[in-house]
């Protein structure tokens, strides 16, 4: 493992968001195609979730998410953004996305 100096991760814009639509994409098996509130600013992200969520379980989720890599187009929708997950170590078909422990306002840094 390589070791960045704190600049590097200090470029990184991680912001807490508020999953306000989720649905499968047609013909992917794997990703969910979802709108993200940012505190009025909603971002569309793609992610390789759908094996481990299902849409309805993500609805109103608070979620963290990489907000300034450059989009990326999936199956013809843009995703924006990248949320952040852990995959256990021992277990990797155990995804747990990372959320805030207590309720914060949506577009919230994370530090």
């Amino acid at each position: 493992m390589s070791l960045l100096d704190f600049g590097d991760f200090a470029k990184l814009d991680i912001r807490i968001g508020v999953i306000v639509k989720a649905e499968r994409v047609p013909g992917a098996k794997k990703l969910l195609h979802l709108e993200i509130d940012f505190g009025g600013d909603v971002k569309s992200c793609v992610a390789g979730l759908a094996e481990y969520y299902g849409p309805e379980e993500l609805l109103n989720k608070m979620v963290a998410a990489v907000m300034n890599l450059k989009p990326k187009k999936m199956f013809g929708l843009e995703s924006q953004v990248m949320l952040l997950a852990a995959i256990d170590r021992v277990d990797p078909s155990k995804v747990s996305l990372l959320i805030p422990d207590r309720p914060v306002q949506a577009g919230s840094k994370v530090t």
